[in-house]
């Protein structure tokens, strides 16, 4: 899949998570223990698309829908963490 693909999947994703659990999502991404972090000012009162940019900044296209993946499983949406492994091809 190409890279464009993957920072668009991640993108639908976001933008079809709930409200609650999208701001959950954010949360567990503020609290990520791994490197690289990413700091909450980057992330406070952001959009979707803007959440996307900073995930595709920080852990390229790849990385940003194996992080996402984590972040969805770990916010009990294992189904769109699923589904956003298998649109991209990754492997968890």
């Amino acid at each position: 899949m190409a890279q464009k693909d993957k920072r668009k999947a991640v993108k639908r994703m976001l933008a079809n998570l709930s409200n609650d659990n999208f701001a959950n999502f954010v949360d567990e991404l503020v609290h990520r223990k791994a490197e690289p972090r990413v700091a909450r000012m980057r992330l406070e009162g952001k959009n979707y698309l803007e959440i996307t940019d900073v995930l595709v900044s920080t852990f390229n296209e790849s990385g940003a829908v194996k992080v996402a993946a984590e972040l969805l499983n770990e916010i009990d949406c294992n189904k769109e963490a699923e589904q956003l492994l298998e649109v991209t091809e990754l492997q968890p």
